[in-house]
């Protein structure tokens, strides 16, 4: 945390000049981000890139800031990536663009799990809230569809199967 604060207010204090002052602004921002991923340097790097009116380097910056939150399976600092490239969006953004965004947003669903109790006892349920995004949703659909495929494909190597059964009781038998 201590670094973080640190670098931002280096990066702060030097955001404001020249090309040759912005490139040690990024500089210092990927050398900030490779040692945490955290999606306030994303989103503090996005938003830079916007001040200084470079639209495709924060949009580039926030796509892949949305990759590496979705690959580390941060949902909660994804939406607040999401939020903040949305908002950058509405202001410096096309309507394609701003529809794009709209299309990664997740749906909010109020989910229950059990309360595990060291005890052994039974601790009850709780609920809480869970982000289901587009991406997530469609590789379930087309997983859900896989294993559909899958079980028609064995259904009919049984049905086979029995079929050639039949056939082999009727040769014997005639």
């Amino acid at each position: 945390a201590a670094v973080f604060s640190t670098s931002k207010a280096v990066v702060s204090t030097q955001s404001t000049g020249e090309e040759e002052e912005h490139d040690r602004v990024r500089a210092l921002y990927k050398s900030l981000l490779q040692r945490t991923k955290h999606v306030k340097v994303w989103i503090s790097y996005g938003n830079f890139e916007a001040t200084i009116e470079e639209a495709e380097r924060a949009r580039d910056i926030f796509e892949e800031a949305d990759r590496s939150l979705q690959q580390e399976s941060q949902k909660e600092e994804r939406v607040l990536c999401l939020e903040a490239w949305r908002e950058f969006e509405m202001k410096h953004g096309t309507e394609q663009t701003q529809n794009d965004i709209a299309k990664k947003m997740p749906r909010r669903v109020k989910k229950r799990r059990k309360i595990d109790v060291e005890e052994g006892g039974e601790g009850g349920w709780e609920e809480y809230w869970d982000y289901i995004f587009p991406d997530a949703e469609a590789n379930s659909s087309n997983l859900k569809l896989l294993q559909m495929a899958k079980m028609w494909k064995k259904q009919q190597q049984e049905s086979s199967e029995e079929e050639d059964e039949e056939e082999e009781e009727n040769e014997e038998e005639g």
